[in-house]
């Protein structure tokens, strides 16, 4: 007998700011969906934000361990509220970027800002001078963190650096962002030569949004995007029809 699927849209309550809640709506309904069922996964959420693709995450593979990174500690605030009731997302206060700095500036316009950044990277996207609060954060290495099934990672400029130097070698899926071409070429390279192939690679450009939030104008004919990229041979996974 022919089997079918489908989609069931259950009520999250998430705490966020308002002017995140197009945001959150998006990650809640989809916005990293690669058409990948899965359980007992091992997941990392590297830029977690308030928690939106945690919570997302735990019901779409069930009985995962979620480790989720997240340094504004305004942000991590809503984070910890948002996921205290689910014991397997483990939450860290902390930045993911390598180096041997323990410590790095960050910039954050408010708390639950889901386009903060650290200052290393941030000024690709935005504008000097800007509003916006400036203070340090604690840093971790990509190469301390566990390995992960499945990598989400969107920290707003800095997630090719990060993903040269996590370990992949576990890795089934990973599920990115990428703020200009050069970091996605980047970001190209690291997966392909770690195995991977895409399944969703778009790009669009920054153009018709340049006078929104401060952007930099020089972004002109630059573009961001996400990818999603499937290690080959990859078993923990079954893939379904996204």
């Amino acid at each position: 007998m022919p089997t079918a699927s489908l989609f069931a849209k259950i009520p999250v309550s998430v705490e966020f700011p308002d002017a995140m809640r197009d945001a959150v709506n998006y990650v809640l309904s989809g916005e990293y969906e690669s058409g990948h069922d899965g359980e007992c996964l091992n997941i990392l959420d590297i830029g977690a934000n308030v928690g939106s693709f945690a919570l997302w995450a735990a019901m779409r593979w069930p009985r995962s361990t979620i480790h989720c990174f997240e340094p504004n500690p305004g942000t991590f605030a809503y984070l910890k509220r948002n996921t205290t009731s689910n014991p397997a997302i483990h939450c860290n206060n902390a930045a993911v970027f390598p180096g041997r700095e323990k410590r790095a500036k960050f910039h954050s316009r408010f708390a639950g800002d889901g386009e903060a950044g650290l200052a290393a990277y941030s000024g690709d996207t935005f504008r000097e001078g800007m509003p916006h609060d400036s203070y340090e954060v604690e840093v971790v290495s990509p190469d301390s963190l566990p390995k992960g099934d499945i990598v989400k990672l969107d920290i707003e400029g800095g997630e090719a650096a990060v993903l040269a130097n996590l370990d992949l070698s576990a890795t089934s899926l990973v599920l990115g962002e990428f703020q200009n071409r050069r970091n996605r070429l980047q970001m190209q390279a690291t997966l392909e030569n770690a195995g991977f192939f895409a399944i969703r690679d778009e790009e669009c450009p920054w153009d018709p949004i340049l006078d929104y939030k401060d952007y930099r104008q020089d972004l002109k004919g630059d573009v961001y995007g996400h990818m999603f990229y499937e290690r080959k041979g990859q078993t923990k996974l079954r893939r379904t029809k996204a």
